[in-house]
């Protein structure tokens, strides 16, 4: 086997790998998220946390239940958006606004959302 095919199959391992860990790396944020939905929507529909205007979830009172639930929740969106910016050829920044807004107009009604100015509003 000359160098040329073994640069190609070494070139080939890599792109199965990176696209193996890809899809392995959404698996197992898409299952975390779900598991924290039920807890996240009874949070938000006793008024606690809301969407915030980057595209997370924010307090909204000084209640802090599930804390930890809220900053895994965050912490995943933040890996989900920086693939997307890295994705679209785009910055952190513009994905966040993006998701914000659409998270607003998603938000059910009586559910808050967080406006540019930081002020919270119910839907």
């Amino acid at each position: 086997m000359n160098m040329r095919n073994i640069l190609k199959i070494y070139v080939l391992l890599m792109v199965c790998f990176f696209i193996s860990f890809q899809v392995a790396f959404a698996a197992g944020i898409k299952e975390r998220m779900k598991q924290r939905l039920p807890a996240i929507t009874g949070l938000k529909a006793k008024g606690i946390i809301g969407e915030d205007n980057r595209g997370y979830l924010g307090f909204v009172t000084a209640a802090r239940e599930l804390e930890d639930v809220i900053a895994a929740e965050n912490q995943d969106r933040k890996a989900i958006y920086t693939h997307f910016a890295k994705q679209q050829n785009t910055s952190l920044e513009v994905v966040e606004k993006i998701q914000a807004k659409r998270k607003a107009e998603k938000a059910d009604p009586g559910e808050f959302f967080q406006n540019q100015d930081g002020s919270w509003h119910k839907k």
